[in-house]
């Protein structure tokens, strides 16, 4: 996608998150879109600016966020790759399929790969890398059994229905490792993986660069056309744009305010709709705040925000308005109900009178990082209707306090991908983003209807839990606000449905 024109650029960007489908799960055999339509190797050197300052080359702690990604892929191959539009394809497992109650995995490794290290990727390798990922605490690896029937076939087996298995395969749940490696002191700092690159520990500074040049042996090498990756560790937005303009990185994360700074001819700007932005009410229960157990507080607090005002002042109107968790192109999203909470003060009052909290109460919210900007506001709107926030300083403990049930409520944004996604991480009773583990009989049933479902069904089904969501306010959604990644005019990348960043895959030199 290269042009210099906003408005092109957002017909592209809507184009491409148009065509985002429901994951393709059942009797996947052909090959991946990098194989089919190869990129021949040009050489040169891709160097993106890296805004992860805590890197680790451990699987198990590995990131699956857009920019993690984007990072740990140089190196370690999945099992599964997911498309930009939100499908999955194969990858070190030639072809995968899934039962018909969505409980069973089952994927074909390729025959002739091998590690770094001159070990066989082979199904008994890819078990013991899955074991250790999930003996490291991963939540989606959990309640799975992992088996190695035989020297090409992995098998996952849930105990109950689990159509995300595949997606957990393109994520750090699906980084096969030399096993040699995981057993290493060093695993952190000296990746062994079978991916297209390897660090080269002379060029490389903790903390600071790192350096990947091609692996000669990698399987599907016209898939990366740049002879070295090079990382910069930039975590200010502003840094990364001065690298950008003067040429010293190529490609860039950055935000919807630093945004015209580089819409010139010398940049190409990716724009896509990856997070929604507003309130996570962890305590639907009341069980830390009794007041966020009342159905009628938490939409007095959807209704005592004006959306578009929120999208003006925060994001420079780059994106939408809406109350909905689930982004515009998602199965899930019900256009006719993003107005269902006008934004009127005095409602809101009254709503909060009804139920029995005319005067407030006080809550404590913990502010994340980039989310400052939006203290003032919520503030500010809260307190309207007698609520007084306190606003609690980032630490090193405040994400464990948080999904370890100490807060009651934040504001956030967070990803939005295909609706089964966003149903498993967010409102399911052990989702990650569900740390109280709020639960209803009504909605507990629509969501293992979600797991069983078809690609067919999901579309239905996750629209009877979206207005389920709506309509009890388990989350206060203000805006969906557009994500921007910046690229040189010399360099093209496609956006990544649920992802920030574009995946390392997709960088070309444009042409």
């Amino acid at each position: 996608m290269t042009t210099h024109h906003r408005r092109t650029r957002r017909r592209l960007a809507a184009a491409m998150i148009a065509t985002a489908v429901a994951i393709a799960v059942a009797g996947c055999s052909s090959p991946n879109s990098n194989e089919t339509a190869p990129t021949a190797a040009t050489g040169g050197t891709l160097t993106l600016a890296n805004v992860n300052q805590d890197v680790t080359f451990d699987p198990a702690k590995a990131k699956s966020g857009g920019a993690g990604v984007q990072f740990w892929s140089t190196v370690y191959d999945t099992l599964l790759t997911y498309e930009p539009d939100g499908t999955i394809s194969p990858n070190i497992a030639e072809s995968f399929s899934m039962g018909e109650d969505n409980t069973v995995l089952t994927m074909t490794i390729r025959e002739g790969l091998t590690f770094t290290d001159g070990a066989p990727v082979d199904a008994e390798a890819v078990k013991e890398s899955l074991d250790y990922n999930k003996a490291g605490g991963s939540a989606r690896l959990a309640d799975i059994e992992i088996s190695a029937p035989d020297e090409s076939t992995v098998v996952l087996t849930s105990g109950a229905p689990n159509g995300l298995m595949p997606t957990f395969m393109t994520l750090a749940e699906g980084i096969v490792a030399s096993p040699a490696s995981l057993a290493s002191a060093d695993l952190a700092t000296n990746p062994v993986g079978s991916g297209p690159y390897v660090l080269d520990q002379s060029a490389s500074t903790s903390g600071a660069t790192y350096t990947f040049t091609r692996n000669e042996d990698y399987w599907n090498a016209s898939a990366f056309p740049y002879d070295e990756v090079v990382f910069q560790t930039l975590t200010d937005v502003n840094a990364r744009v001065s690298a950008l303009r003067s040429g010293q990185v190529d490609g860039a994360l950055i935000t919807a305010q630093s945004a015209t700074s580089v819409d010139d001819d010398a940049t190409t700007l990716h724009e896509s709709s990856v997070n929604w932005a507003g309130l996570l009410f962890a305590d639907r229960a009341g069980d830390i705040v009794p007041a966020l157990g009342s159905v009628e507080v938490r939409q007095a607090i959807n209704m005592v925000f004006d959306r578009d005002a929120v999208l003006s002042g925060l994001y420079n109107d780059e994106g939408g308005a809406t109350n909905q968790i689930f982004n515009s192109s998602n199965q899930g999203y019900l256009a006719d109900m993003v107005d269902y909470y006008d934004f009127d003060v005095a409602g809101a009052q009254k709503l909060m009178a009804e139920a029995g909290y005319e005067d407030g109460f006080s809550v404590d919210i913990p502010v994340l990082p980039g989310a400052e900007v939006a203290t003032p506001i919520i503030t500010q709107q809260l307190g309207l209707i007698g609520i007084e926030v306190n606003p609690q300083p980032f630490g090193s403990t405040t994400v464990p306090d948080m999904l370890g049930g100490k807060y009651a409520m934040w504001y956030m944004e967070l990803e939005s991908r295909t609706a089964l996604w966003d149903i498993v991480q967010s409102v399911a009773p052990e989702a990650v983003w569900n740390p109280l583990r709020s639960e209803d009989p009504e909605l507990t049933s629509l969501i293992d209807s979600a797991q069983r479902a078809s690609e067919d069904e999901i579309g239905a089904v996750a629209q009877e839990i979206n207005e389920f969501l709506i309509k009890n306010a388990w989350f206060a959604p203000l805006v969906l606000p557009t994500n921007f990644y910046a690229t040189d005019s010399n360099t093209s990348a496609t956006p990544v449905l649920g992802s920030n960043s574009p995946y390392l895959y997709t960088f070309k030199p444009a042409e």
